[in-house]
């Protein structure tokens, strides 16, 4: 019986291929997205928000941020299967500054099923997170990072976040994937993303607020700095290079 429910379940990837992927495009850098709604979709041309988008705002915007992920997970569902029979721009949840350009999404009522509703929102809520895994700089565990840290001579940067901190989100989306940020990250620093409501940070260190960045030398005993808060891809260029200096 586990067989055949496993042989036989649904793909929210293969719903959103099937029913969205001819409006609605997977991933476009964000500071490409800002561009061309600066520009009236004029850059673009697009027909709809990307995947990306959608899955940065749907966990921003609807049900409680601060609930578990199977939690949120039943709130976007039941979200969907609203906004799919019965879709509105009042409804939207990304900026409309960004949507003003489309027109009305069709009605997609009877379309879906209750199985397709809920395989495309779990499928929605994790794409964001996995793109900007694939997208920006390495992670690794901090124990791993200590030892490239010592062999190769470079410093620690643990990246403190919380899962339902919009800032923390907009540091992944809008500067980690910046090709000069991940050319000055991978030249002198071993990246590690750490969880503050379930991890400890290491070395006695006091947690700061969300977003912030926890610097380490290469011995891993070192507190070389630590900065709280977010900065733009210059702001936090000029932040890296000045900790590289030190």
């Amino acid at each position: 019986m586990l067989l055949n429910t496993l042989l036989f379940a649904v793909s929210g990837e293969e719903v959103f291929k099937e029913k969205c992927a001819s409006c609605h495009q997977y991933y476009i850098p964000q500071n490409k997205i800002i561009a061309n709604a600066e520009h009236n979709n004029t850059d673009l041309n697009l027909t709809a928000p990307t995947l990306t988008e959608m899955s940065f705002m749907l966990k921003d915007q609807v049900g409680d941020r601060k609930t578990d992920a199977e939690g949120q997970k039943f709130q976007i569902e039941d979200w969907l299967t609203d906004y799919l029979a019965h879709p509105s721009k009042e409804k939207g949840v990304i900026p409309k500054k960004f949507t003003r350009f489309f027109g009305k999404m069709p009605d997609m009522k009877g379309k879906l099923n209750e199985d397709d509703i809920e395989a495309l929102a779990d499928f929605m809520y994790e794409y964001a997170e996995k793109m900007m895994r694939r997208k920006g700089v390495r992670r690794y565990s901090y124990d791993a990072a200590k030892q490239i840290a010592k062999k190769e001579g470079k410093i620690i940067l643990i990246e403190g976040y919380i899962p339902y901190c919009r800032w923390c989100m907009r540091m992944d989306r809008e500067v980690m994937v910046e090709p000069e940020v991940k050319a000055a990250l991978n030249k002198k620093f071993v990246l590690v993303k750490m969880n503050l409501l379930t991890q400890k940070l290491p070395l006695g260190m006091k947690r700061l607020g969300t977003p912030s960045f926890y610097f380490i030398g290469s011995d891993g005993k070192t507190v070389i700095d630590m900065v709280e808060g977010f900065g733009n891809k210059e702001e936090f260029l000029d932040l890296l290079q000045s900790i590289a200096a030190q």
